[in-house]
């Protein structure tokens, strides 16, 4: 049995007689080239026979200079193994350039996943593009078999070319990324020598066989570099996985040599002819173990990492179940507390009471006005206040705790699984850390509402009077300097006005417009300071106080040169309860009431004008026509 496969058009002759005509069908269309052919021959004889073949192939239009395709193979078997070794041989490359398209294929996939998960960690990023070069090398590899122009054959040979290079090139990137050094002199340089062997192979010609392997050693030879630093140098254990992932590579390599020569000592010693090709498998087994080694490797240094990661934050979290714990019998020990004061006012409330009944009796409807009064300011407002406040704070808290019980139960569940989902894992973790500074952050905000909810609960018992703002403006510029003078002594700052001619009388509650005036001049003082604390060159702390007529209304301008806002925090600025200042030095409410004051309690605007870095201004417009607003 002849085992005929040639990519052209090929005439076979026995003893001068034509057998058979073998060409693809589209031979002479422009189409495949490819034939495999099993032609059956018998000789009755023991004579000496003559077979011949008359063979040509078409010329394709080349892409580039590598070609991979045998012209014309011509085997001679026994009739009942042809089939079964052609079978065989067809089925041992094509499975192989399957696994190794597979296998990197799924590589790259799971690492991509990684770093979907985790952006942070650069290096699954760069192990997904190495391992999807691999894979589409193994794959042109793979079309090999399918390929049947030669114009087709020398793009694949390119493609495959300048796949294994960027690979090989890709996998150095993972160790330096992985390893956390920047990329050299000497590393740009093997990209370059990688690139340019690719380039002259695909356009000028093959490389010598001699030297096709110059580059591939150059990248070893870095990686061992490398490696050998971060093994010296760096006392993380993980950083030695790169260097004994290249043992291993080694190893194999040096394996492989030893195992060819008792693999051709087998064949010779129990006469293994043709059709064993099992006894390759050893040798495959061993390179495929060499190829493997380096990136599985850098994968395995990266599960130890999550694995590591892991172990922390399961002890972070029983410290923090324990801080819970802690700070759940404190807030019961807070309750406790605010339940006997309250008992203890209302006892003090019922014997005050007892006391003014009996000694002014003539006076009892007045009396008990003041005592319900009393009550409704002391008692109402102020425990109403704070109970609605902070049960805000309160819920966020319970309903966190409450979720990372929930996330606690899902990763206890996760561990009993025979396949944990690390990805989920850290969805989970990451949630349950949120959760927990949450739960931090609207504590801390609890102890604040109850002094801010006693001023928004105060209501304004000032009167309307026409006063000269001027001279209000001035008056409490005054006080907040000294003030601020009295609490910083060594403080002193640069003070500026502007005041307008012949601005009319304006109607407003002066203690209200005082109030704003002295809140917006404390936080001038304060940025300044701020700004001031920070300096690096002569800084002069300057507050500018104007004041205008605008389109009929009367405008107060307080500016400073501090430290600024930014956009986002300037949208937010005169909601109740939102502060920049550091916890315990404001509780974000005196902008928060400025501003009911002025709109809603005088019928103007508040508004604000800030650079970071470069100072703000707030503007408070007030109308000039007399106001009736309560």
């Amino acid at each position: 049995m002849l085992t005929i496969r040639q990519f052209g058009r090929s005439e076979v002759f026995l003893d001068g007689q034509r057998l058979a005509i073998l060409k693809p069908v589209h031979y002479d269309s422009g189409g495949s080239q490819r034939v495999v052919a099993l032609l059956p021959i018998r000789i009755a004889d023991t004579n000496q026979h003559t077979l011949a073949v008359r063979y040509a192939f078409r010329p394709d239009l080349l892409i580039g200079t590598v070609i991979d395709k045998d012209p014309f193979r011509l085997d001679i078997d026994p009739w009942d193994q042809a089939g079964l070794k052609l079978l065989d041989q067809e089925q041992i490359a094509a499975g192989l350039s399957g696994l190794l398209v597979g296998v990197f294929g799924l590589l790259s996939l799971l690492h991509w996943l990684f770093y979907r998960a985790n952006p942070a960690q650069a290096v699954h990023r760069v192990l997904s593009a190495t391992m999807l070069a691999f894979t589409l090398t193994f794959l042109t590899d793979y079309a090999e078999h399918y390929i049947g122009t030669l114009t087709l054959d020398s793009l694949r040979g390119a493609l495959s070319q300048l796949g294994i290079n960027a690979a090989f090139a890709l996998l150095l990137l993972a160790v330096y990324t992985y390893l956390d050094r920047r990329p050299g002199w000497v590393f740009w340089s093997l990209v370059v020598v990688q690139m340019g062997s690719a380039g002259y192979a695909v356009v000028v010609a093959r490389l010598p066989d001699n030297l096709v392997w110059v580059p591939f050693v150059g990248v070893l030879i870095d990686y061992i570099r490398v490696s050998w630093l971060a093994k010296r140098h760096v006392p993380d254990p993980d950083a030695r996985l790169p260097w004994n992932s290249l043992r291993v590579t080694l190893l194999a390599l040096v394996a492989v040599v030893p195992m060819a020569i008792l693999m051709s000592l087998l064949v010779r010693q129990f006469k293994l002819g043709a059709g064993q090709d099992w006894v390759i498998i050893p040798v495959l087994m061993l390179f495929l173990l060499a190829l493997f080694s380096i990136p599985i490797g850098l994968s395995l240094s990266l599960v130890r990492d999550y694995a590591r990661t892991y172990r922390t934050l399961q002890d972070k979290l029983c410290q923090v179940d324990q801080l819970s714990t802690q700070a759940l019998i404190q807030e019961q020990e807070k309750q406790l507390l605010l339940t006997r004061q309250n008992d203890e006012l209302e006892r003090q409330v019922t014997e005050r009471t007892a006391e003014l009944t009996h000694s002014l009796t003539t006076l009892r409807t007045t009396q008990q006005q003041l005592i319900q009064k009393e009550k409704m300011a002391s008692l109402g407002e102020l425990t109403a206040g704070i109970a609605h406040e902070i049960q805000n704070p309160l819920n966020f808290v319970n309903n966190f705790s409450e979720v990372s019980d929930e996330l606690v139960d899902e990763l206890q569940a996760q561990q009993h699984r025979l396949v944990p989902d690390r990805a989920l894992e850290t969805e989970l973790l990451d949630d349950l850390k949120q959760n927990l500074q949450k739960i931090t952050q609207h504590g801390k905000r609890a102890s604040a509402i109850v002094k801010g909810m006693l001023e928004h609960s105060r209501s304004s018992q000032g009167n309307r009077e026409w006063v000269d703002i001027n001279v209000l403006a001035k008056e409490y510029f005054q006080i907040a300097y000294q003030g601020q003078r009295a609490k910083d002594k060594d403080f002193t700052a640069e003070l500026t006005t502007n005041f307008g001619a012949a601005l009319p009388r304006l109607e407003v509650i002066p203690q209200e417009i005082g109030r704003v005036l002295l809140n917006l001049y404390t936080n001038a003082f304060y940025a300044v300071r701020q700004k001031q604390k920070t300096a690096v060159t002569d800084y002069t702390p300057r507050i500018t106080l104007e004041t205008c007529l605008m389109d009929g209304h009367t405008q107060i301008r307080v500016g400073d040169n501090g430290t600024g806002m930014a956009e986002s925090v300037k949208a937010k600025i005169f909601q109740p309860f939102f502060t920049t200042k550091p916890t315990g030095e404001g509780t974000g409410l005196g902008l928060s009431l400025s501003y009911d004051i002025v709109t809603q309690g005088h019928g103007g605007l508040l508004l604000v004008e800030s650079q970071v870095g470069n100072g703000s201004k707030f503007i408070i417009e007030l109308p000039n026509a007399s106001m009736s607003i309560s």
